[in-house]
């Protein structure tokens, strides 16, 4: 399948890349990053229990696309395991390395890892899939998929399900690697460079974003479709206008589903009724969270904004950061942190209002808060903890 790949970076521009051969890239006008406003009295909610910077590994990366990648620890009950871009896997607790392994290839597709801690998963830029023993890092089995995979695996029960960039999703065999199932997304002609991870609605269901504009929910013993329901719409008719890509993981808070897609709608679902809660704007691939009462996204021009997660009225927007790249935002207790590509993490308030910041020194794509603390990979491979 002829497939084109758009990758969104927000400060350098958009970069085309056609899969197979051929590489083609379009410069477009560059966008500049804004420039941070000093705090007033600003708050100190994050401090720092670690940074560790893994060994950079043996295999090639590719620097165009590393900035994009959006690599993230799995975390564990004593401390987390992590891939660098060159092919490491390390696991560590309490500050101190357990084990570490070089893979075959650069890593694309961060860290799965099950709910029991036996079994730690991650995907190669070659297509790979390796997985090893999450206690000791030895090696249980690789298998090699047609296409790789950007974000880390679901590690579910008996089952390791992957999305891979040419709109394909695989369950493998938690002790073999074989193929359970399979299933294809109609994946269009041109999508933004980045796939949702996988999510498990409930035991049977799993829910996949893809490049079609749509959530699919998938029956997690046969791969079956039970629904789908579309989020992103064209708005033209070039390649560009036509991108509509479900690349945020979705959110699930008690009976409600929230995405958004890249072409820009946000929505809201009850899945009690099945019926459509709202609709609004928000261009976006990345993660939403909750906060109280409100929905917050980041968009991809930069924008922090929050909606009412009932009507979805927009409740405040955040405009301080405008190009900087926005990871994910994530929930602080009652505040909601921020990272940027220039390595920045921003703290907020509940009104939307910057009042804290700690300078990785990196770029970061990625957060996931687990507990009360904060989790992020940057760059250059260094895996930082915060706690708040």
């Amino acid at each position: 399948m002829y497939q084109t790949f758009i990758k969104t970076a927000l400060v350098a521009g958009l970069a085309m890349a056609m899969a197979g051969c051929d590489t083609k890239t379009i410069k477009p006008t560059e966008r500049k990053a804004a420039k941070l406003a000093a705090i007033e009295a600003p708050m100190n909610v994050l401090s720092q229990v670690s940074s560790v910077r893994l060994d950079s590994g043996k295999a090639k990366t590719n620097k165009k696309t590393q900035s994009t990648s959006e690599l993230q620890p799995a975390v564990t009950a004593t401390g987390w395991i992590a891939a660098s871009r060159g092919g490491v896997l390390a696991a560590f607790a309490g500050g101190a390395k357990l084990w570490q392994v070089q893979l075959a290839d650069s890593v694309t597709g961060g860290v799965g890892l099950d709910s029991a801690e036996t079994l730690a998963v991650v995907g190669l830029r070659s297509g790979q899939i390796v997985a090893v023993d999450a206690k000791t890092g030895v090696q249980r089995w690789t298998v090699n998929l047609p296409s790789a995979s950007l974000s880390p695996a679901l590690v579910i029960a008996d089952k390791t399900v992957v999305s891979t960039n040419n709109g394909m999703v695989y369950a493998l065999d938690n002790q073999t690697g074989k193929t359970i199932w399979q299933y294809a997304t109609q994946a269009p002609n041109t999508s933004v460079r980045g796939i949702a991870k996988p999510l498990a609605l409930d035991a049977g269901t799993i829910l996949i974003g893809g490049a079609d504009g749509r959530i699919h929910a998938l029956d997690a013993a046969t791969g079956t479709p039970v629904w789908a329901r579309r989020i992103g719409l064209a708005m033209g008719t070039s390649e560009l206008a036509k991108l509509r890509d479900v690349d945020g993981t979705p959110i699930v808070v008690g009976n409600h589903l929230y995405a958004s897609s890249y072409s820009g709608q946000l929505m809201g679902f009850d899945m009690t009724t099945g019926r459509t809660m709202f609709s609004s704007t928000l261009p976006s691939t990345t993660k939403l969270t909750v906060v109280s009462n409100a929905i917050i996204g980041s968009s991809v021009n930069g924008e922090l904004v929050a909606f009412d997660r009932i009507t979805g009225a927009k409740l405040w927007d955040n405009n301080e950061l405008k190009y900087r790249g926005l990871s994910n935002p994530v929930s602080l207790g009652q505040y909601i942190a921020v990272a940027d590509k220039q390595g920045v993490v921003h703290i907020l308030n509940a009104q939307g209002k910057i009042i804290s910041r700690v300078d990785a020194k990196s770029g970061l794509t990625n957060l996931q808060v687990v507990q009360n603390r904060l989790y992020a990979q940057s760059v250059n491979d260094t895996v930082h903890v915060w706690q708040f």
